[in-house]
């Protein structure tokens, strides 16, 4: 297996990782060919040969992107922990797969923002109910609002930033929301 590296979220793409998060994902990785990156789900053309990742300087940030970077994570977050609680809400096992596997790619997402914001460690969120959604069609729904929302949000911040180290990176997480979308879509 070629090494690979994703600038996105920083990982090394190995044997030991490749498959990880195979249910959200249209199609799945092997070890001859890489698609994606198994941990934050970027595609193929944002990951690189040579290790190496994303940052902003400190310098770099002012007020308003450390707004944005902050307001992003905390989406992530939220997305995260929905999905999380999600998959131990639903009645169907692939569904279930499903939302464990979304869950772990948005925590990755907030991570990257914390990272390009240079925080020490992710926010504190408050722990959200989700028991009344008790059916996986209300789940697929309220998931399909989640990235479509993910999706408008990178969309419309890109625009207010001048640093295009996030303007890639919005424009990489958006392209995993749109693909999550599809793949909810589905089921």
């Amino acid at each position: 297996m070629e090494s690979l590296y994703c600038p996105i979220c920083g990982v090394e793409i190995s044997k030991k990782n490749y498959n990880l998060n195979k249910y959200a994902f249209e199609e799945e990785n092997s070890i001859d060919s890489i698609k994606f990156c198994p941990v934050c789900g970027v595609e193929l053309k944002y990951l690189s040969d040579k290790p190496f990742v994303y940052t902003i300087k400190k310098e770099e940030l002012n007020e308003d992107i450390l707004k944005i970077l902050d307001h992003a994570m905390k989406l992530e977050i939220f997305n995260g922990d929905f999905y999380k609680k999600a998959a131990m809400l639903s009645k169907d096992l692939h569904i279930s797969k499903l939302f464990k596997d979304l869950a772990n790619i948005e925590y990755a997402h907030a991570n990257v923002h914390k990272r390009l914001a240079c925080y020490d460690k992710l926010p504190e969120i408050n722990n959200m109910d989700y028991s009344r959604y008790n059916e996986d069609e209300i789940l697929l729904d309220m998931a399909e609002k989640r990235e479509k929302h993910a999706v408008e949000y990178y969309n419309k911040y890109r625009e207010y930033t001048n640093l295009d180290t996030i303007k890639l990176v919005f424009d990489a997480l958006k392209s995993v929301e749109i693909n999550h979308i599809h793949i909810i879509n589905e089921k």
